[in-house]
C-alpha cells in the first residue's frame, strides 16, 4: 500500500513539474517573440517590397526602423508585426514544449524537437509570407502559386534545422575540439549556423517571390533577378535571422534556464 502511495506521489510530482516546465516554456517563447518580432517584420517587409518593386530595400529598412525608434506603439500594432509575432511565438512554444516533454519521458529531444518545430514553423511562416507578399506587392492580390509555397517550405525547413537541431551538434563538436567553454560554444553555434544557412535559403526565397511577382518570366529572367538581389537580400536576411533565431534563441534559452532555476 505504501509503495503504491509513493508511486502516486511521484507521478503527481512529475506531472506538476511538467506543467510548470511547460508554463515556463510558454512565458519564455512569448517574451522572446515580443523582442524579435519588430526587427524581423521590418526586414521581411523590406525584402518583399524590394522584390515586388514597391520600395527599394534600403528605403524600406529606413522607414521601418525610423518608425520603431519614434513610434514603437504604432509599429507594434501593424499587421506585419502581429503576424511575425504569432509565427515566432508558436514556433518557440512548440520547440520548447517538445523538448520538455521528451526530457520528461527520458527520451532524446533532438528529433521530436526538430519534427514538431519544423512542421509548425514551416506552415506558419509560409502562411505569414503569403500575407506579407500580398500586402507588400504592387497591384491586387493574386492566387499564390504552389511553387512559391513549396520553395518557402524548403527555405524554412533549412532555417529550422540550422536554428534548432544543428546548433547543439556543432556546439558538442566545438567543445570536443577546442578549449572554449560550453557557453561560448553554444553561443557561437546558435549565432553562426542560422546566418550561414542564408547563403542557401535566400536564393530559394527570392525565387519563390519572383514566381509570384512575375508569373510569366523566363528561367533566365528569374536567374537574373535572383543574382541581382542575392547579396543585399542575404545580408538583410542575416540581419533578420540574428534576432529571430540567433539572439532570440539565446534569449529563449536563457529565460527558460533562469525561470526553471527559480521555480523548479
Amino acid at each position: 500500500m505504501q509503495a503504491h502511495f509513493d508511486a502516486q506521489q511521484r507521478q503527481r510530482s512529475k506531472l506538476t513539474e511538467l506543467g510548470l516546465g511547460l508554463s515556463i516554456d510558454i512565458v519564455a517563447a512569448l517574451a522572446t517573440s515580443a523582442v524579435v518580432a519588430p526587427f524581423v517584420a521590418i526586414i521581411d517587409r523590406s525584402i518583399i517590397s524590394n522584390a515586388s518593386g514597391r520600395m527599394p530595400l534600403m528605403a524600406g529598412l529606413q522607414d521601418g526602423f525610423r518608425t520603431l525608434a519614434t513610434r514603437p506603439a504604432v509599429l507594434a500594432r501593424q499587421p506585419s508585426v502581429v503576424a511575425v509575432f504569432s509565427v515566432y511565438a508558436i514556433t518557440y512554444i512548440t520547440a520548447n514544449a517538445s523538448e520538455t516533454i521528451a526530457l520528461s519521458a527520458n527520451a532524446d529531444p533532438l528529433l521530436p524537437k526538430f519534427l514538431a518545430s519544423s512542421t509548425v514553423n514551416i506552415a506558419a511562416c509560409v502562411y505569414k509570407d503569403k500575407l506579407l507578399t500580398h500586402w507588400c506587392s504592387l497591384g491586387p492580390a493574386r492566387p499564390f502559386p504552389m511553387a512559391s509555397y513549396g520553395l518557402f517550405g524548403l527555405r524554412d525547413s533549412l532555417t529550422v534545422a540550422a536554428s534548432f537541431s544543428l546548433p547543439p551538434l556543432l556546439s558538442t563538436m566545438l567543445q570536443s575540439n577546442t578549449s572554449m567553454s560550453k557557453t561560448s560554444c553554444d553561443s557561437i553555434s546558435q549565432l553562426a549556423l542560422p546566418c550561414m544557412v542564408q547563403f542557401i535559403s535566400t536564393p530559394i526565397h527570392l525565387l519563390g517571390l519572383d514566381i509570384y511577382n512575375n508569373p510569366s518570366a523566363t528561367a533566365v529572367r528569374r536567374a537574373q533577378v535572383v543574382r541581382r538581389d542575392f547579396i543585399p537580400s542575404t545580408l538583410a536576411r542575416m540581419g533578420r535571422i540574428l534576432p529571430a533565431f540567433g539572439f532570440g534563441g539565446l534569449v529563449n534559452n536563457k529565460t527558460r534556464t533562469t525561470l526553471k532555476r527559480w521555480i523548479l
